[in-house]
């Protein structure tokens, strides 16, 4: 029975010499952790980008909370406009504090007064018009 079970062990040894030989920093093994580490960035960076694109970070109480507009007024200071509800305050922004500025009375509009959007694309075909005037 013995002798019978020493081919076995024989190619068992092999085997475990075999894993043994094989350096575990190969380039494949390398490389295929690499990429594992690669791929799980760029799913961090790209959930990262969709919950930015949504606004879903910038929502707040169900969308009653919303911010209007806002100024720099100096390197770290802004003037914000928000919208809470019906009622819109004019707040100053600060690095260490906010102060309410102003609570108004009458809301004023989202939209602006001239008919063109104060988005990127209105504020695009407004300078194109402009130079196609010239």
């Amino acid at each position: 029975m013995l002798l019978l079970s020493m081919p076995l062990f024989a190619a068992e040894q092999t085997e475990k010499a075999r894993t043994l030989t094989e350096s575990p920093l190969s380039a494949v093994n390398l490389l295929q952790t690499l990429m594992g580490l690669l791929l799980v960035l760029a799913c961090v960076v790209l959930v990262a980008w969709l919950l930015k694109r949504t606004n879903s970070f910038h929502t707040a109480a169900n969308g009653k909370l919303k911010v209007i507009a806002g100024i720099p007024l100096g390197s770290r200071e802004r003037a914000v406009l928000v919208q809470i509800g019906d009622e819109q305050i004019l707040l100053g922004v600060t690095p260490q504090q906010i102060n309410t500025l102003h609570k108004l009375e009458t809301p004023l509009s989202v939209a602006s007064s001239n008919g063109i959007s104060s988005d990127f694309a209105g504020k695009l075909r407004k300078i194109m018009q402009q130079r196609g005037d010239k």
